[in-house]
This record gives structure tokens, sequence and C-alpha cells, in this order.
């Protein structure tokens, strides 16, 4: 059949579709319907999409590849910028050192100084250095006795470096005379002493005496995973004017070794301690003992907490051995990089109490004092400190101790015919409880300006004495630095001490067990320091110093006031 003749098949059909549609209509109703119109309906021609599977080689063929260049020059317009004036300070890699240091002044009441130095330069394989210092009085403090002192020190030491190992070796020689001054003179008082004339060499002044070595070798590891290590030994010969003498011997390391984030470490201390205190009257007191320590510790921290926890255990064979043990922790955490950092711990120890140890904190004692090491029993303490800006930072701290033994200082004194000489002091050993508020504050600014002030409030509670003799009620420590253009150096200090209960000297025969001595009350005071110091050029230099620049004759210890304003110039050269 052709495709015409289909054509005319499908219009005969549509033909007869309408006219029997039209019968039906009127079939139903009246009504009347006319369709107009031809009707060609046409097929598509279909076309299929051949989808059969073509196989291609897997090696393609290698394409080549030119480059061009396009010779083409960027025009960049010139811009000029002013730049403001600036003055460059510049300073060599390594400024110049000189070997030799001399300083040198003169002030009131007849008081000399004289300060050396002479030190190697720089070396990679050692180094060394000599120093010597003196410094003397006639004191000039009125209606007292004879107040001259002197006080001189030298020491040397020579250090080698090698490849894992620093060796250091010094040794030293200290004296410091003192007068016992504290008594009231008058001219028939003077008269008398020297009349009879019969006192011993030490009844109105005291000599120290302090003569040993010291040797350290400590450990310069790169590697924090080996053992480092840091020990010393340090040897001192004491004596003084009244035959009383002292040898001490003192071994002493640290250790400590990382693993990952903990640290595994400790303290190792053996002390040995040989005291004979010469006495006129009796026989010599004689006290001799060996003090063992170790303190281990590990540690942890992840850079932003720090806990570390250790223990102190001693065997204090002095007079009679005892075994003592502490418990020793720390813990910190930094909160906003460093600018805050809460913390709190507890410490204890025990504490080596000798004649050098004790003449140091108070140079008026008596020539043969008793001995009696202390207990730290313990330190709990908790503080925070911080920095405000990258200038100013701060320490606020509170902590509450116990030591057992503390040696406290009461006046005894001094007789010799009949005759009253400056009064000594003897220590007494008490339990003393102590709770300390405090903070810190300091301040300094591009390497001029270093400013720094201390604050610290006591509360005392003894256990047999009446009061913890001679312990301030609250220091106050203020100092400040100004350096002007590295020609004008100006420094401030100021000192104050709070109110104190000190006694009135007790019989030379008196002992802790017999009738309780006299509370007094020492006043509080305040000690101001201005020193000036002009640079002439870098090795020539002029200073003043100005001390107790309030002039006021307090007493640090009863009956001992010390000198008014002291006013002492020089200079210093470098070569």
């Amino acid at each position: 059949m052709s495709t015409k003749t289909m054509h005319l098949s499908a219009r005969s059909f549509a033909a007869s579709l309408a006219i029997c549609a039209v019968a039906g209509l009127r079939a139903q109703g009246s009504e009347e319907y006319y369709i107009n119109g031809i009707y060609n309906p046409t097929l598509a021609d279909v076309h299929k999409i051949d989808l059969r599977p073509q196989a291609y080689d897997t090696i393609l063929p290698a394409k080549s590849i030119t480059y061009s260049l396009l010779n083409v020059k960027g025009q960049v317009p010139a811009h000029v910028d002013s730049i403001e004036a600036a003055r460059l300070n510049i300073q060599l890699a390594q400024e110049k050192l000189y070997k030799g240091f001399i300083k040198a002044g003169f002030g009131l009441y007849t008081t000399p100084l004289v300060e050396f130095y002479y030190d190697q330069t720089r070396s990679k394989a050692n180094g060394y250095g000599l120093h010597y210092k003196h410094m003397s009085s006639n004191g000039g403090i009125d209606d007292r006795g004879p107040s001259d002192y002197s006080f001189n020190n030298l020491d040397g030491f020579y250090t080698a470096y090698l490849r894992h190992h620093e060796v250091t070796g010094k040794a030293f020689y200290d004296r410091r005379r003192i007068s016992y001054y504290g008594y009231d003179a008058t001219d028939s008082l003077e008269n008398l002493i020297n009349r009879k004339g019969n006192a011993p060499e030490d009844a109105r002044k005291q000599v120290y005496n302090d003569i040993g070595f010291a040797l350290r070798v400590k450990s310069l590891f790169k590697d924090s995973t080996k053992l480092a290590h840091d020990a010393g030994l340090e040897v001192h010969n004491f004596t003084n004017l009244s035959k009383s003498r002292e040898l001490n011997v003192k071994l002493h390391a640290k250790l400590s070794m990382e693993q990952g984030p903990e640290t595994y470490g400790g303290e190792v201390l053996i002390d040995n301690n040989s005291y004979r205190g010469g006495r006129d009257s009796l026989p010599d007191l004689r006290q001799n003992g060996t003090m063992v320590g170790i303190s281990p510790f590990v540690s942890t921290t992840n850079g932003q907490y720090l806990v570390r926890v250790g223990a102190g255990i001693y065997v204090d064979a002095m007079g009679k051995t005892t075994f003592h043990f502490y418990p020793q922790a720390y813990a910190q955490y930094r909160l906003f990089d460093d600018i805050l950092v809460p913390y709190a711990g507890v410490d204890g120890r025990r504490i080596r109490n000798s004649l050098r140890s004790l003449s140091a904190e108070n140079p008026f004692l008596t020539g043969a004092p008793v001995l009696a090491n202390s207990s730290l029993m313990y330190d709990l303490y908790g503080g925070l400190r911080g920095s405000l800006s990258r200038d100013v930072g701060f320490d606020v701290r509170v902590s509450k101790n116990r030591i057992k033994d503390r040696p406290l200082f009461i006046g005894m004194a001094n007789l010799y015919d009949s005759v009253g000489y400056g009064d000594r002091f003897i220590p007494v050993y008490d339990r003393v409880d102590q709770l300390d508020l405090g903070g810190e504050l300091r301040y300094s600014h591009d390497e001029h300006i270093n400013v720094h002030g201390a604050l610290h409030i006591f509360s005392y509670g003894s256990k047999v004495q009446a009061e913890a003799w001679n312990l301030p009620t609250y220091t106050i420590n203020l100092g400040a630095v100004y350096d002007f253009q590295d020609k004008l150096l100006l420094k401030l200090e100021a000192q104050f001490n709070g109110a104190r209960k000190a006694t009135e000297p007790v019989p030379a025969a008196w002992n802790d067990l017999s009738t309780a001595p006299t509370s007094v009350d020492l006043k509080g005071y305040v000690d101001l320091y201005l020193g000036l110091e002009y640079r002439y050029t870098k090795r020539l230099s002029v200073f003043l110093d100005v001390s107790n620049l309030s002039a006021s004759k307090y007493q640090r210890w009863y009956n001992y006031p010390v000198q008014r304003t002291l006013v002492l110039g020089g200079a210093t050269f470098a070569f």
C-alpha cells in the first residue's frame, strides 16, 4: 500500500467519525454542531543511534607542543615617595670588652672605698677573673662606743669549657671587722675602760675570717633525654676573734632527665659541719654533725600547665640522729598566653644553721653561740603572677609556714671586771608560725627605665618565746633605675621596715629556761639611697652615693643605731 492511499483511508475514517458524532448529538438534543477543517496526521521517520563499542589503542600518540614568546616591554611609571629622616644607632656585633675595672671613692666618717676587677675577655676555651673590694669607716656614731668597721673581700675563679661540660673552680677570702658599740659611752666610762685595760681583745670588737674554695661541674648536653647534672663542692673554714672555728664541707648536686612531657629529677645534699666554740671560763663548745638529704621529684607539662610532685628526705646527725620527711609539690596554669599564671604549692626542707650563717644575719653575735638546725615543717603558698602589658609584670602571693627551731636573737650584757662593754646577741631557737601577705610589681621600658616594688605584711606566732624577736611586721622595698642616653645613670632605693619586738639585755648567765627577757619596742624606720653616675666616656665615669638620705638614726638591732647620712663620691675607670 502506498503512502498516498494510506493518507486517503485515514481521511475517510476521520470523516466517518465526525458524521457519527454529529448524529449522536442530534439524537440527544436539538442543538447542531459543525466542524470544518482538514486533519493531516504525519508519522516522523525514526533515526537510530549506533552504540556499538569501538576499540582504541592504549598508547596515545605524543602531541608536539610549541612555545612562542612575545617581545613585549612593560611600561612602569616612576613614582617618588618622601622618606622621613631617621637616626641610626649603629652597634658592633660584639662590643669591645676591657680586662680591668677599678672603682675608688671616699666619703664622710673617713670612709674609703676601693674595688678592682680583672677578667679574661671572650674565649671559647676558658675564662678567669680576679676581684677585690675594701670598704671601711670610723663609724662616727655619737654617744656610743667605738663604731669603726671594715670589709675586705678577695676572690678568683677559673672556668674551662669542655665539649659537654663546664668546669669552674673558685677560691675566696672574706674578712669582716665590726665593733660592739651598743652601749651609752661617757667620758668617765671610757676612762675606766682604758685604765683597767684587762678586757679580752674581743670585748669591744669582732673579726670574722672566711677562707675556702668551690668546685662546680655543669653538663651542657643539647639532648634533653640525657641525664643533665649540676654538681658542686663548697668548703668554708670560718673563724672569729673569739677563737671559735668552723669547717663546713658541702656537696650538692641537681639531676634531671626529660622523657616526653615528663621530667624526672632530684637533688642530693651531703653537708658536714664541724664547730668548736671558744669560751673563756668554760670548756670549748663542740658540735659536729652531717646532714644528708635527697629530694626526688617528677613533673609533667603540656606547655599550658605544669605539675611537679616530690619529697624532701633528710637524715641529720647534729647531736642525735633524726629523720625528717617533707612533702613538696607545685602546680601552675597559664591563662591568656601567659598574661595570668595562677600557682600553688607546698615546700619543706632541713636548714643548716652555722656560725657563718648566724653571723651574716646578725654580725653583733656572741663569740661562741650554740647551734641548732631548723626545719621548715611546711610552707603552703599560692598566688597569681603575670603581666599587665609588655612593660609591667606582677606577682601576688600568700603563704603560711611553720619553722621549728628558728633562730631568734636577744641581747646579752657583756661584762668584764664589773665594766659593761657593748652588748652582744645570742640565738634562741623556737617554733615560729608566719603568715605572709605580699606582692611585687615591676616596670621596665626600653632598657632605660626599671622600677620595682615589693610589699610584705607578716603575722607571727611563737611557742616558747613571748614574741618573735626582731622580726618586722611589714617590709616595703622600692627601687628605680633611669638611664639617660647612656650618659647619666640615676638610682633610687627605699626600704621601709615595720615595728619590731626586741629585748633588753639579759644577764651573762641567762638561759632560755630562766626568767623571760623584758620586751621593748623598736620603731619602724625608712632608709633611702640615692646614686648618681655620669659616664664621661665609655671608660671613665664619676659617681656620688648617698645612703640614709633621711638621716634617721634608727636601730636595726637594739642599742645599735646606724650611721646618719653617708655621702661617698669617686670615679671608675676601665682598662
